[in-house]
C-alpha cells in the first residue's frame, strides 16, 4: 500500500452534486500535486462525466475518503468491507441536509475514523450525535470557461429580457427543492411583465416520473431543460440568465448559489442551512422563512425533523427588486463570495489540513 495519497470513492462519473463533489476535491489534490485513485461507485447516471485527472493512480493508499451520505456508506460497507478494512484512515465527506440526525443511523457515522462536511449547518447536525473529529471544509465550485453557446436565442427569449433560473435534481427530494414556490413567486412578480423569463432546469429526468411532474407548468415564458449539459454550457446557461432563484427548504451546503454568484448574477435565496454560510444582505435578496415539519416522506431516512418554509409573498417583491437592477450589470458582492470558493483559494486554505494525512 502506497501511504503519500488519497483514495476517492465514491459517484465519479455522475452528474450529481455528491459526483461533482469528489471531482472536485480530486481537482484540489491535482492542483496540490499530492496523487490519489478513484472507485466510482455505480448509479443510474454513471458514465456521465469524464475523468480528465492527471495525478489519477491505481495505487492503494492509506487514507480513504467516502463522498456520499453516512446511510449509503453504511449499505457499501456491507457489499464491499475491503474497502473498509484496508485503509489506516477513513474519511467520510458526509452530507445531510436536516438539522437533526437521526439516532438510529448513527452507526453508519462510526464506519469512519473522521468526517467532513460541506458547511457548519451539517457540522452542527452530525456534533450533536457524534464526538469524532469533525470538519467543516467546503469543497471548490469549480467554473468552465463558456462555449458561446447562445441558450436565450435558443429559446426564443429576447436578448434585453429578465431571465431568473433555476437548477434542481429530481432525486433530490422536491419537497426540499420546493421549485414549485419558485414558479409561484415567479408568476406574481412576472404576471405583467411580458419581459420576464424564468429558466427550469431539470437534472436526472426520468420518462417513468412524468405522471408526478403535472406541477411543471406549461408556459411560453417558463421554458424547461432537462438535458445533461457540460460544464461549458452550463457557464452558458448562467451567462443567459440575471437572477437566481432558490426557495429551497434546506441545502447541505448550495452549490449552485455559489454558482451563481461567482457568475454575478443577482440572488433571490432562502437564508437557511448551507448557504446561510456565505449568504449576506450585500449578495443576496434574502427571503424570510417559517419553521415547517419535515413529514414522513419529504427526506430519506428522516421521521421528525423541521426545515424552512419560504415566505412566497417576499420572494416576489425580492425579484421585484433584481428585476429593477440595470441588466447589464453583475453582482459585485457576489462575485467576491464566489471567488472565496475557487480551486486555488481552498487548495492553499486546506493544504496544510491534507498534508496532515500524509505523514
Amino acid at each position: 500500500m502506497s501511504q503519500a495519497g488519497f483514495n476517492l470513492i465514491g459517484y465519479a462519473t455522475s452528474p450529481i452534486g455528491l459526483g461533482e463533489d469528489l471531482r472536485s476535491f480530486a481537482a484540489m489534490l491535482e492542483y496540490l500535486s499530492i496523487p490519489f485513485s478513484i472507485v466510482d461507485v455505480p448509479t443510474d447516471s454513471s458514465n456521465k462525466v469524464p475523468l480528465t485527472f492527471s495525478c489519477i493512480t491505481t495505487n492503494s493508499y492509506a487514507t480513504s475518503v467516502f463522498f456520499m451520505s453516512a446511510m449509503e456508506c453504511q449499505k457499501l460497507a456491507q457489499e464491499s468491507p475491503n474497502l473498509f478494512s484496508a485503509p489506516k484512515t477513513k474519511i467520510g465527506y458526509f452530507l445531510w441536509e436536516l438539522p437533526d440526525f437521526p439516532d438510529e443511523h448513527v452507526g453508519a457515522l462510526k464506519l469512519v475514523d473522521h468526517i467532513w462536511c460541506p458547511s457548519k449547518f451539517v457540522q452542527e447536525a452530525f456534533f450533536a450525535k457524534s464526538k469524532q473529529l469533525i470538519l467543516s471544509l467546503p469543497l471548490p465550485v469549480i467554473q468552465a470557461k463558456p462555449s458561446g453557446f447562445n441558450f436565450r436565442a435558443r429559446l426564443g427569449i429576447p436578448p434585453t429580457a429578465f431571465v431568473a433560473l433555476f437548477m434542481f435534481d429530481l432525486r433530490s427530494t422536491l419537497n426540499r427543492k420546493n421549485p414549485q414556490a419558485a414558479l409561484a413567486a415567479f408568476r406574481a412578480f412576472a404576471q405583467d411583465k411580458d419581459d420576464a423569463y424564468f429558466i427550469l432546469k431539470i437534472n436526472r429526468w426520468q420518462k417513468e416520473v412524468a405522471s408526478s411532474l403535472q406541477w411543471l407548468p406549461q408556459h411560453p415564458r417558463i421554458p424547461i431543460l432537462s438535458q445533461t449539459l457540460s460544464a461549458s454550457q452550463l457557464a452558458d446557461l448562467y451567462q443567459a440568465s440575471n437572477c437566481y432563484l432558490s426557495l429551497h427548504r434546506s441545502e447541505g451546503f448550495g452549490r449552485t448559489l455559489v454558482e451563481s454568484l461567482q457568475h454575478g448574477l443577482s440572488l433571490v435565496s432562502t437564508n437557511y442551512s448551507g448557504p446561510a454560510d456565505f449568504l449576506t444582505p450585500s449578495n443576496c435578496h434574502i427571503v424570510p422563512w417559517v419553521p415547517k415539519t419535515v413529514l414522513k416522506g419529504d427526506y430519506p431516512h428522516s421521521h421528525h425533523s423541521m426545515w424552512a418554509d419560504p415566505v412566497v409573498s417576499n420572494a416576489a417583491q425580492q425579484l421585484q427588486e433584481a428585476y429593477g437592477l440595470p441588466r447589464t450589470e453583475r453582482n459585485q458582492a457576489g462575485i467576491a463570495t464566489g471567488a472565496q470558493f475557487t480551486l486555488e483559494a481552498l487548495a492553499q486554505k486546506y493544504r496544510p489540513i491534507l498534508r496532515s494525512y500524509l505523514r
